[in-house]
């Protein structure tokens, strides 16, 4: 295969194939001999952090993949632990209504932490990959945007030299890779490149637009008009935006996420 960047950020709108494909490609990974971990963000707020994907996780386990679940209150309290070098303190503060209101009040931080806590553990072992499904286009985009927000506004300080750590390591050449998940129609692609656009001016990040749940190799005189109708306007989707498009997933008729993963692997070359 070829070289592997070592972070891996699946963005897109949502309900495009961003946690199928995450996961697909956290698995060709793997079969190719790769530590690979697969990440996803359980909330941006406190409050929210209570409920996970048990779909995603029951689907990641039969695939026997490595899971991290980005839980806010989890990653507070390590973040602040490091700092403080004291567990005990940091369990107390993350408890505190105070600063479960801050850490709310606050657009962006939250995520901050959890790329502090993805990058430290990409330097503790530098075999390892991590694929990040992003819940959305705006996660990620505030993930990235928030990490260099915060580097201006502290000058210094922890949260300066945490964050230029993050930023240093992320700019790393063949460090970060971005995939912006989209399907097949002209408005999906467009967003996507909008997407792509709104990535670049935050950093020239390595970053390639995918197509999801592509019709366009069923070929039949024996479909239905509408098919053929889809099929031909995604074609001439496919075609006008063409330059913009790195990669054209096939659809799959598989009938669990566990067989469309298997399904999708040789496409994740």
């Amino acid at each position: 295969m070829k070289s592997t960047s070592r972070l891996y950020i699946f963005t897109g709108k949502g309900g495009v194939g961003k946690t199928t494909l995450s996961l697909a490609f956290c698995k060709y990974l793997q079969n190719n001999q790769k530590k690979c971990l697969y990440t996803y963000i359980d909330s941006s707020k406190v409050e929210e952090a209570t409920k996970a994907p048990e779909l995603t996780l029951e689907v990641a386990k039969k695939l026997d993949l490595d899971v991290l679940k980005l839980n806010l209150i989890d990653s507070a309290r390590e973040y602040i632990a490091k700092k403080l070098k004291s567990h005990t303190i940091a369990s107390w503060i993350v408890k505190t209504p105070f600063f479960q209101s801050l850490i709310n009040m606050i657009p962006g931080f939250s995520y901050v932490i959890y790329m502090g806590q993805i990058i430290e553990l990409m330097l503790e072992d530098p075999e390892l990959i991590v694929i990040l499904d992003s819940p959305s286009s705006g996660h990620a985009i505030t993930m990235l945007e928030s990490t260099k927000n915060f580097n201006q506004i502290f000058e210094s300080g922890l949260v300066y030299e945490d964050t230029q750590l993050m930023l240093e390591t992320l700019q790393k050449e063949n460090f970060t890779k971005i995939n912006i998940i989209t399907l097949p129609s002209l408005l999906a692609i467009h967003e996507g490149v909008e997407l792509k656009e709104s990535i670049q001016k935050i950093y020239p990040y390595p970053t390639s637009i995918h197509c999801n749940s592509c019709l366009n190799h069923f070929q039949s005189d024996e479909l239905p008009e509408f098919m053929k109708s889809k099929i031909k306007n995604e074609s001439l989707a496919l075609e006008e935006e063409n330059e913009h498009i790195q990669n054209q997933v096939p659809y799959s008729i598989a009938s669990s996420t566990e067989a469309l993963v298997k399904d999708l692997l040789p496409s994740m070359e």
